[in-house]
């Protein structure tokens, strides 16, 4: 997994935290950050929901921030410490995993045939 830099970076505590690595979301992130999105706010429909479970989507995927523990990596510490800028960021890494498995996927296709 690819390391990547944050611009404004997560703060927690006196540190502030800007390395981070993801990977790509599975279906239990899905079901996970459903489940939270609802148990929030009673539904997962709605802008404000929605925005929520994509910071939950984020939270389940980040593997690393900083120095932090992984379990210390959750939707809160994101709503209240990630930039919106930073999130877009993330969220294009994440979709460049993404289109690095599909075009792989596609690569072996076409030498298996």
């Amino acid at each position: 997994m690819e390391k990547h830099s944050l611009l404004y970076g997560v703060k927690v505590g006196d540190k502030v935290h800007f390395d981070f690595q993801v990977r790509m979301p599975v279906v239990k992130d899905t079901i996970e950050a459903l489940s939270l999105t609802y148990e929030k706010y009673g539904t997962t429909e709605g802008a404000v929901a929605a925005t929520y479970y994509r910071i939950a989507v984020v939270a389940q995927v980040i593997t690393a921030l900083g120095d932090l523990p992984e379990n210390e990596i959750t939707v809160d510490l994101l709503l209240n410490e990630l930039n919106e800028d930073d999130f877009d960021f993330i969220d294009a890494q994440i979709e460049a995993i993404k289109k690095k498995r599909l075009i792989s996927n596609g690569s072996s296709q076409a030498t298996e045939s």
